[in-house]
């Protein structure tokens, strides 16, 4: 179990972050952001928010990659040492009207994660989110430069807890829905509120996607199950020095468990 107490190398090294300084940390780091309001609230963050969480990670000396190249050499057995990903949970409106601005400002790919069936719709899985984008809306945004799409299911329901029919229905039928509105392979997934079994993460692979994405905090490293893959879970609770702790910490120092309360 890991130690709950940051080491003094852990210390040392956010004081680094914080500070601008850069750090080599084993593992790559993928964000899970939700929606971006004009203030900061719970998981959301604000535009400007976003940018400083942004900066900071590339002054830290990662590199922000498309998710894929994070897949693509894990595939491959490569490590994906300083590399980081970003991408965005549910398709709401947020990211395309206030997130969008601010990764073409900074030249930052994204992978935003779409609930097939639930699009151009107030979230039912969920109180106080904005809408999510419509099929229209999706279109657009996934033929912009840097954004690729994914699949977060077909209806965001929790996925251990249906039967084979429904889960193939949840998965294929989700992945083969956005392939065919967006005209691109969409073959990375995002658990629907985090949660996975063994069966859920056989079918992922029956379905064809190539990995599977938890809200487990840490960072994806060769070896790792690509099924389980963690992510750091973004929001307004994260301001520089906390976050800068977590750039910086190793990569076994995360505890193997996830938030409760993210949807």
């Amino acid at each position: 179990m890991p130690s709950s107490v940051p080491s003094p190398r852990t210390l040392l090294r956010t004081a680094a972050v914080a500070l601008g300084g850069r750090v080599r940390a084993k593992g790559g780091l993928v964000l899970a952001y939700h929606d971006v309001y004009p203030a900061s609230a719970g998981y959301h963050v604000s535009a400007d928010q976003l940018a400083q969480q942004l900066q900071l990670l590339r002054s830290a000396g990662l590199r922000i990659v498309p998710l894929t190249s994070i897949v693509d050499a894990l595939e491959a057995g490569r490590e994906v040492d300083d590399l980081a990903a970003v991408t965005f949970d549910d398709a709401l409106i947020g990211v395309a009207e206030l997130a969008v601005p601010v990764l073409q400002r900074l030249a930052v790919p994204a992978t935003v994660f779409a609930v097939a069936r639930r699009l151009g719709a107030e979230p039912d899985w969920t109180d106080g989110y904005q809408r999510t984008l419509s099929e229209a809306e999706l279109c657009d945004l996934a033929g912009l430069p840097g954004i690729a799409i994914g699949s977060h299911a077909s209806t965001h329901r929790s996925l251990p807890t249906l039967d084979d029919r429904e889960l193939e229905q949840e998965l294929r039928g989700g992945r083969t829905f956005l392939e065919d509105l967006v005209g691109q392979p969409v073959d990375l997934l995002a658990y629907p509120f985090g949660h996975h079994d063994e069966r859920v993460r056989r079918a992922a692979v029956v379905a064809g996607f190539r990995a599977g994405f938890t809200f487990l905090n840490g960072r994806c490293e060769h070896g790792q199950d690509r099924f389980r893959l963690p992510r750091l879970t973004m929001g307004a609770h994260l301001g520089r020095l906390r976050l800068a702790y977590h750039v910086g910490r190793d990569a076994a120092s995360w505890p193997d468990t996830q938030p409760t309360d993210v949807r």
